[in-house]
């Protein structure tokens, strides 16, 4: 929706010393800084007069926001604009189990990594 033809979109999960991070960054029309304390906030939106255009409601991160506070986790944004944006949901140690294939059992999927997490 954010991203032109021919940008890119790239997913990352990483276990951390702290947890675990997830993450999803673009090459999209990027966020002003004014903006960005705000997209969590219902029926927010950046740019009002493309919400026809774009489609949604403005219930996204809202939602996202009031599920990582169930999981005490953080929303952290960083975007520019023309420069693309990176959200990152930070999941605390306590909400994360490592995991190996062996421990996942048979209907653990080949294409995931050896060492892995998930929330408990």
């Amino acid at each position: 929706r954010y991203t032109p033809d021919g940008g890119h979109i790239a997913l990352d999960w990483r276990v951390t010393a702290d947890g675990a991070e997830f993450s999803v960054a673009d090459t999209g029309i990027g966020i002003a800084a004014e903006h960005i304390s705000r997209l969590t906030e219902r029926f927010y939106r950046v740019d009002r007069s493309r919400s026809r255009a774009t489609g949604g409601t403005g219930l996204g991160l809202a939602i996202v926001k009031h599920v990582l506070i169930r999981h005490q986790a953080e929303l952290v944004v960083g975007s520019a604009p023309a420069q693309g944006s990176r959200f990152t949901v930070r999941l605390p140690a306590r909400r994360v189990k490592v995991v190996t294939d062996a421990e996942a059992g048979p209907a653990a999927s080949s294409t995931v990594p050896t060492n892995t997490a998930s929330l408990r």
